[in-house]
Order: structure tokens, then sequence, then C-alpha cells
């Protein structure tokens, strides 16, 4: 047997294994649809939304909430992937943190100085850290199954960053529920809650990413 034919049967017979993207996008759509399913069925919306939609403040919080699962998921796609640049990608993850901190300047610059430790407390702070983190545990999971089939070498950063992504996905939905619309209490209490699901996102990249 000729050695072209050889390496052509053993290519044949080699199992053909799903691209890390192709996994990562599947894991995606599964995430959304997770987190979709369990927040109509258990949650919903708010009873206000139709009002709520005609305020600034209610839709900059999914401005904010957005750009943290995309920039999260850019990252993410890229981590899985030994020698694919991803420091300057990494600078990404800031641009949540400084719309929110923008957005909390610019209420402490218009809001009376009275109202504002009020706003930053809001009425929903036990929700916002625990729907958030149970939300995000299907994105997790998900993406986590399809960093697997990839290769990060550091598998802690890359489960934190996966936990970034879910976090985000979930408080986008979280943000069409609660009330609580002034940016100080989103610059306050949604870090905690993101920063508890990357903690678990990096101890669990940390145990099952190793290769």
């Amino acid at each position: 047997m000729k050695t072209e034919n050889l390496i052509e049967l053993l290519a044949q017979d080699a199992p053909v294994r799903p691209s890390l993207s192709h996994m990562l996008q599947q894991a995606s759509i599964a995430a959304v649809l997770i987190v979709a399913i369990a927040f109509f069925s258990a949650i919903g919306f708010r009873h206000d939304i139709g009002t709520a939609l005609e305020t600034g403040r209610f839709l900059f919080k999914f401005v904010i909430t957005v750009a943290l699962a995309i920039t999260g998921s850019l990252v993410m796609y890229r981590i899985g992937k030994p020698g694919m640049p991803v420091r300057w990608w990494g600078w990404a993850l800031l641009v949540p943190l400084a719309l929110a901190v923008g957005a909390a300047v610019f209420e402490l610059s218009v809001m009376p100085p009275e109202t504002l430790v009020t706003r930053m407390i809001g009425h929903n702070s036990r929700l916002c850290l625990t729907i958030i983190p149970s939300l995000s545990i299907g994105p997790l999971a998900c993406f986590l199954l399809a960093l697997r089939h990839g290769a990060p070498t550091r598998p802690a950063l890359a489960g934190a960053v996966a936990g970034l992504a879910a976090a985000g996905i979930a408080a986008t939905f979280y943000a069409a529920n609660y009330d609580d619309d002034s940016p100080l209490f989103v610059l306050f209490w949604y870090p905690i809650a993101i920063s508890a699901v990357t903690g678990v996102g990096a101890l669990a990249g940390h145990k099952l990413l190793r290769w």
C-alpha cells in the first residue's frame, strides 16, 4: 500500500472534532435560550415595562449589560485558542465599566445630593445578588463545556472570562425586571453579582479546562 493511500485511510478513520468557534457559537445560542426560558418562566418583565421603555436610564442598563456580554464573548472566543493575542482584546472588558462609571458620574452631577444614597442602595439589591448568579449557571456551564474543545493556556482565566460573558447575558435579562434604574445602583451592585460568577468561572475553569 502506498504511503499516500495509507495517510488518506487514516484521515478518513480519524474522528472529526468540531471547531472551538463552532462550539462556542452553539454554546452562546444555548446560553441565551436557557436564560430566556428561566427568566420568562419564573421572573418576567416588570409591571411597568411600557413606561420604562420610554426612559433613558432604563434603556442604558441594557447598553452596559449587552456590552459586557459582547466583550466577554469576544475575549472568550480568542482565549481558548493557543497563540491567539488576547491582551489588547482584554482591554475591551473595561468598556462596560467605563459606561457604568460615566452614567453614574452624570447622575451625580444632575440629581439632588440627598437622593444619591437612596438611589445607590435601591430596593432590590438582594434580588440582584441572587438572580444574576442564578441565571448565569446555565450559560457558564455551556461556555465551559465548549471551551473544553479548545486548549486555553490559562484555564482559570478562560473560566473567568466565560463567567463574565455568562453574567452579561444573565444581567441583560434581569435588567428587564427590577425597577432600580439608577446608574449608581448598577455600578454598585452589578459588579458584586458579576464578580461572584467570575470567581466561580475561574475556579471551574482551573479544574475543568486543564490539559
